[in-house]
């Protein structure tokens, strides 16, 4: 059977909620089933993805609330929404709390990260060393921006190898790691570009965009299956 990856919505535009359909076809071209979650309100029915879910995947989506990382607003750069910003930290607490394998891509890493005690930098100028310009300016989001360095015995160098090149939409960053998580990449600045945790069953999160790369890199595709292959190893019984 299938294992159900919950994706967790991307964020609000007007009166929508949004999910982009790069990660609903890398979810399924992996093998899984993709199930949106979106923001319920007030009536939060959150507890029941857990009972239908075997994983769950944050994507990438606004800048993160500075007071929930106890920081003023210190950048002019992007846009924050509160009420996203809660339930894409308090979920992603309830599924580590549940054991559930857990992918985050780009704001998604940082939601972990958070979720876990970490801070980030509210924008890479920010940083006490000089950065790269993450964002990228290709017209095509699965363009290559910088290459990695990868933790050797780490899950992501067992598919991906010691080097990785990626694309690269972000201006935040990790500041300090969360508990048990340990950074797995770097990019040439310094910047963290993958975590992962060793005490949960799969809880991993990259900075870049596979979902954008997927269709044409090996490493991005086998990201992808060793997610979901982990979710289906953990399918839970209540």
């Amino acid at each position: 059977m299938s294992p159900v990856i919950g994706i967790l919505f991307c964020g609000f535009e007007e009166n929508r909620q949004f999910v982009t359909t790069a990660y609903i076809e890398a979810i399924s071209y992996a093998g899984a089933v993709p199930l949106i979650i979106p923001y319920p309100g007030k009536n939060t029915c959150s507890t029941k993805y857990f009972h239908l879910c075997d994983g769950f995947l944050f994507c990438g989506g606004g800048d993160i609330t500075p007071l929930l990382f106890g920081e003023n607003l210190m950048t002019e750069k992007g846009t924050t929404d509160w009420k996203t910003d809660i339930f894409h930290i308090r979920f992603m607490q309830q599924a580590l709390s549940f054991k559930l394998p857990v992918l985050g891509i780009c704001r998604g890493m940082q939601i972990l990260n958070l979720a876990l005690g970490g801070t980030i930098y509210q924008d890479l100028s920010l940083r006490p060393e000089k950065s790269l310009n993450h964002m990228q300016l290709s017209l095509d989001r699965s363009d290559i921006c910088h290459q990695l360095s990868i933790s050797n015995g780490s899950l992501l160098c067992k598919i991906c190898g010691n080097t990785l090149d990626v694309n690269s939409f972000h201006h935040q960053c990790i500041n300090t790691l969360g508990d048990t998580l340990k950074a797995t990449a770097i990019a040439p600045d310094g910047v963290i570009e993958a975590v992962e945790s060793s005490v949960f069953p799969f809880a991993a999160g990259v900075q870049w965009h596979p979902e954008c790369m997927y269709h044409f890199s090996e490493p991005m595709k086998n990201l992808f299956l060793l997610f979901v292959r982990a979710s289906k190893k953990e399918r839970h019984i209540f």
